[in-house]
């Protein structure tokens, strides 16, 4: 009897360490599939952040060919038709790429440590043509520049400005320049609506950006003009739209803009340009996946192309040489053609695509 019960013991023992083996061993099982499920997705992760970084250089890449090509852009540009998705193996890349110039940059409305009155009256103009309050022109001016006094001697910011009272602004970066449009949402005077009704026309680069009349809107460029409507200016649009214009002093000829006189061209002109010297891309990396919903991640990217040093010296010293050797010297240029320097200045990561 004594036998049989140490027997049974000894298989309820034998019994009990089989179950805790399975329980141990399943538990290890479970967390190396956690650790591989884990291993994977950053694995992922990290792919798609190499494509954001693929992707970035291939916008650059794009914008530095049509640089090669022409000195103006317009929308009949390399950069501005639709571009397939690059794949590499089961991920895929995206591009899209916008003209920043062809928007209102509303840091231009101070810069250089001054008011610039002429950016000013502009983007009043275009808030009248949004059917918005002009004056959110001022207290958008107020809240970038370096004082805390109101725009003309207007009193103090701090009582005549109340910030939005949500009071999730963040002080620090009131008196400074736009980083982000969304800024505009803890401006006195600017909700969702009328950031809605803006953001079509808006844009935020971190230096003077002049708007190029080959890609801006109907809207934008009536804004240029006191009283003008975007319906005229669809003249501009449909001759930019068989050849783009090719010098500022091209618009001037046309019948909506030849009644301005000499201190008016003299005032819009630094405005104007028929280059851009800013872009944005989107950048949609996508993991392709068979099985479950496919990963992405989203970046915006803000390229800026500037005129380098060397380019703006040669700049001024071939508009010193006489009309006599003016055609040769423009062969030189078309065969000396020195590249802008074209880099990324901005980059942001989005988890869901950003409204473009």
């Amino acid at each position: 009897m004594i036998a049989n019960s140490q027997r049974g013991v000894a298989l309820l023992t034998i019994l009990l360490l089989v179950v805790s083996i399975t329980v141990v061993a399943g538990a290890m099982l479970a967390s190396q599939k956690i650790a591989i499920r884990r291993s994977s997705l950053l694995f992922d992760q990290n792919q798609l952040l190499q494509d954001i970084n693929t992707g970035q250089q291939l916008a650059l890449t794009i914008i530095r060919a049509d640089d090669e090509l022409n000195d103006t852009d317009s929308m009949q540009d390399i950069w501005a038709q639709p571009l397939p998705p690059y794949t590499l193996d089961r991920h895929s890349i995206g591009i899209e790429v916008r003209d920043e110039a062809g928007r209102f940059n509303i840091n231009n409305l101070y810069h250089h440590g001054a008011v610039d009155t002429a950016a000013l009256a502009v983007f009043q103009q275009l808030l009248t043509q949004l059917n918005v309050e002009p004056d959110i022109a001022i207290a958008i001016l107020d809240y970038q520049d370096t004082d805390s006094e109101v725009y003309q001697d207007g009193g103090d910011e701090s009582v005549v400005y109340n910030q939005q009272s949500s009071g999730s602004v963040d002080k620090n970066l009131a008196n400074q320049a736009f980083v982000s449009v969304d800024q505009l949402e803890e401006v006195k005077g600017v909700n969702a609506e009328v950031l809605a009704l803006l953001r079509p026309y808006i844009t935020v680069v971190p230096y003077y950006l002049p708007i190029n009349i080959n890609t801006a809107s109907p809207v934008l460029l009536a804004a240029l003009i006191d009283g003008a409507t975007s319906k005229q200016m669809q003249a501009v649009i449909d001759l930019r739209e068989k050849q783009a214009f090719t010098s500022v002093d091209d618009v001037w000829q046309l019948p909506i803009l030849s009644g301005l006189n000499e201190e008016q061209r003299k005032a819009i002109t630094p405005l104007l340009a028929v280059d851009s010297q800013a872009f944005m891309a989107l950048i949609t990396a996508s993991d392709n996946a068979t099985v479950g919903q496919a990963r992405q991640r989203f970046a915006t990217i803000v390229i800026s192309k500037m005129a380098t040093d060397d380019e703006r010296e040669s700049s001024n010293n071939n508009n010193g040489r006489n009309d006599n050797n003016s055609a040769n010297n423009a062969t030189n240029d078309d065969k000396n053609k020195t590249p802008k320097d074209i880099k990324v200045v901005t980059q942001r990561l989005w988890a869901f695509r950003p409204v473009f």
